[in-house]
């Protein structure tokens, strides 16, 4: 548990992000962007290719509405993966390239977020997660 800071004038939560990769120890640090809005932590297809793992050959896609329309994206599941100082093992993320121009490498979505019971504080700029209270899913 921990307290990350942000700038909450921003019109984005920028956060950081580790994804680790088939062989452990290797891993990549992503920006991303805190989306309680997308329901799946999404990864581009690079970081996912160049850490062992081959999204083309995901048995599971999943459906993605995207600014130009419904997209299926292929799901992973990564050895690990650690944001906001928290880490879950055996992880699934979808597969997908947000636009250059947003300048982000993914999306930390709700199936990150529900793992915890998070607190997020504009007045302070502070996110916090911290583990469920038993019984709370």
């Amino acid at each position: 548990m921990g307290i990350v800071n942000f700038d909450p004038n921003d019109s984005i939560l920028l956060v950081d992000a580790e994804v680790e990769g088939l062989i452990k120890g290797e891993v990549r640090n992503l920006r991303m962007v805190l989306d309680t809005g997308s329901s799946s932590t999404i990864i581009p297809w690079d970081v996912a290719m160049s850490l062992g793992y081959d999204p083309a050959k995901s048995a599971s896609r999943k459906r993605l509405i995207t600014g130009s329309g419904i997209e299926f994206a292929p799901e992973i599941r990564v050895r690990a993966f650690s944001s906001l100082g928290q880490r879950i093992e055996s992880f699934d993320v979808l597969c997908h390239d947000l636009p250059e121009e947003s300048r982000v490498d993914g999306l930390l979505g709700l199936s990150f977020l529900r793992y915890f019971d998070p607190s997020i504080r504009f007045s302070r700029g502070e996110i916090e997660l911290r583990p469920k209270e038993r019984g709370n899913g």
